[in-house]
């Protein structure tokens, strides 16, 4: 079975501009939190805790999440019109590169609910140890800033669970499809299983 490039529509196209857009400004914000920390530690340039907080919690919590929920958009987008694709092109297969962008064996929206329960435990035990020493200092901003945020990661692990769950389940479906669609060299279905977030054989931690 010969690779062809599936066409994708200018959807795709746009998810994949605001995956760019995504990256770039997670660079640009997270530059702007070292700085700020390392400003303020070394008594060159005073900066708000607030603003601090605002930076490191965004670098850390935010902006992961909103990398990996752009990248599973652009994926979904593009596995729904490859997979709507091959009734037009019976004998051919999508090129590598669109089978490990949009096909991996897990689903899109698995990285995103991992990241989002890691996140979450995380964000619970530090932002809940956080709290009490930012309210005690009388920073009333950084203490809302740290409250929300810990709120944030309680929501985060109650929905993470069950959307994990949900994600396998319609991978399982998609893989099964995959393989009824076409024929794939044993490299490449190898390299479908390695995970978007981590390596190995396309499992994740605590599944």
């Amino acid at each position: 079975m010969d690779a062809v490039e599936f066409p994708l529509s200018a959807r795709v196209r746009r998810a994949r501009h605001w995956l760019v857009v995504t990256s770039a400004a997670g660079a640009v914000v997270a530059g702007a939190a070292v700085v700020a920390v390392v400003a303020d530690a070394s008594g060159r340039v005073p900066v708000p805790r607030a603003v601090q907080a605002g930076l490191v919690l965004a670098t850390l919590f935010a902006l992961p999440v909103a990398w990996v929920g752009v990248r599973a958009v652009w994926a979904l987008r593009g596995r729904a019109e490859l997979f709507a694709a091959a009734q037009e092109h019976r004998r051919r297969r999508p090129t590598d590169r669109q089978l490990v962008d949009h096909l991996r064996d897990e689903h899109p929206l698995t990285p995103l609910w991992w990241m989002l329960a890691v996140l979450g435990g995380l964000g619970t035990l530090c932002l809940g140890f956080a709290l009490p020493f930012a309210l005690a200092d009388g920073a009333v901003l950084a203490g809302a800033l740290l409250g929300a945020g810990l709120a944030a990661s309680l929501t985060a692990l109650a929905l993470a669970v069950p959307g994990v769950r949900h994600a396998d389940r319609q991978g399982a479906q998609d893989r099964k499809r995959r393989g009824e669609l076409w024929s794939l060299p044993s490299a490449v279905e190898h390299r479908l299983t390695v995970p978007l977030l981590g390596t190995g054989d396309g499992s994740h931690l605590g599944a």
